[in-house]
């Protein structure tokens, strides 16, 4: 039976009281792999005599991974989630899942959420990464996203949502830290020129910041890649959904672009086509009433998102070094770090950072 932190069992007590229904029993099932880093899900089968109950419903809480559990509580990732759910999911649907309950996100017995079961749907894999195609499906639903509170006051003062706070951040020092075992492992892996963008990057990284919140606001997801995405195997189904908001944050839109692209897509499926997938965003974008914002623009913050994400293979190189690392979260990384270094030799990216420094 998993517990809580504070020791609270998850029983057919705990869950009678959290949906105020009588639930008699209660199946839980393991998910498997893959399971998120920063956070563990479960499907819940509660049984009982209210026609009102669920057949099955999705409990996010924990990770049991002590690195994970670190790392979402530094990023205060449930204390995002749960004000996301609380406070903007309900003008989002259908992309985002339903949310029944919630804890308060910060104590102990508060850090978990009660979902809606969308496991018949398709998930996507991190390692084998997506087409150009559903790449460009996953941006036109997340461009209604951006569109919905693009520089909205909507999202000022809420404190739960902070400016500008990515998990791959991180000062010169930070990042010079990690710089020269990342090089040992990389340089004869990943072009010239992203060797030369990651340095850049390294000494530049204040002025990225910088330049970033320059730029319109809006919502930004902060970890938009395949495996917090579902897809649909039936026309019935929504046709995408958008998973796992533990670090969402007020930012430039562009980078979960970036991030999705970077990340997602191998090499091979987007070479050729990224103004493409750049331009599907900002027609979706104006779809949803996005106004005074050109394609240039577009296509400039997709280059400044993705310098501000190539720390990101810093970061994973580093997490790559610890000895109890699992099989697949290293494939998942080093496909991650190759994707990543290609992908600002792609969108000649470096001549964005010419015009901060």
């Amino acid at each position: 039976m998993p517990v809580l932190p504070s020791g609270d069992a998850i029983d057919s007590d705990w869950l009678s009281t959290q949906l105020n229904l009588g639930v008699e029993a209660l199946e839980i099932e393991a998910l498997g792999v893959p399971q998120g880093f920063a956070s563990n899900t479960m499907r819940l089968k509660p049984r009982g005599p209210s026609g009102a109950l669920l057949p099955s419903l999705i409990l996010k809480i924990d990770s049991d991974d002590p690195v994970g559990r670190d790392l979402a509580d530094r990023l205060h990732s449930f204390q995002r989630e749960v004000g996301f759910y609380r406070t903007l999911a309900p003008q989002l649907s259908p992309l985002v899942p339903h949310v029944y309950a919630t804890g308060n996100g910060s104590s102990d017995e508060g850090r978990w959420l009660l979902l809606e079961d969308l496991s018949m749907m398709a998930a996507g894999n991190q390692v084998r990464g997506i087409n150009a195609m559903a790449c460009g499906q996953v941006l036109e639903a997340m461009a209604a996203v951006h569109a919905r509170f693009w520089t909205s006051s909507s999202l000022l003062n809420l404190d739960w949502l902070p400016d500008h706070q990515f998990w791959f951040q991180g000062s010169s020092e930070t990042l010079s830290a990690f710089h020269r075992s990342f090089l040992e492992d990389y340089e004869l892996r990943v072009e010239p020129e992203a060797l030369e963008a990651i340095a850049l990057v390294i000494e530049h990284s204040q002025a990225i910041d910088a330049a970033i919140a320059q730029r319109p606001f809006t919502l930004v997801h902060g970890d938009l890649r395949v495996e917090n995405v579902l897809f649909a195997r039936t026309a019935t189904q929504r046709d995408v959904v958008l998973l796992d908001w533990g670090t969402p944050t007020r930012s430039m839109a562009a980078m979960d672009l970036a991030f999705l692209i970077g990340g997602s897509v191998p090499m091979p499926a987007r070479r050729g086509r990224l103004h493409d997938l750049c331009r599907q965003w900002h027609q979706s974008l104006q779809t949803h009433g996005v106004k005074d914002y050109s394609v240039s623009d577009a296509w400039a913050d997709l280059q400044l998102a993705a310098l501000r994400c190539l720390s990101s293979v810093l970061f994973l190189h580093n997490w790559q070094m610890d000895p109890n690392i699992t099989s697949r979260a290293m494939l998942l990384d080093d496909e991650w770090i190759e994707r990543c270094c290609a992908l600002v030799v792609e969108l000649d990216a470096l001549e964005r950072l010419d015009s901060l420094v």
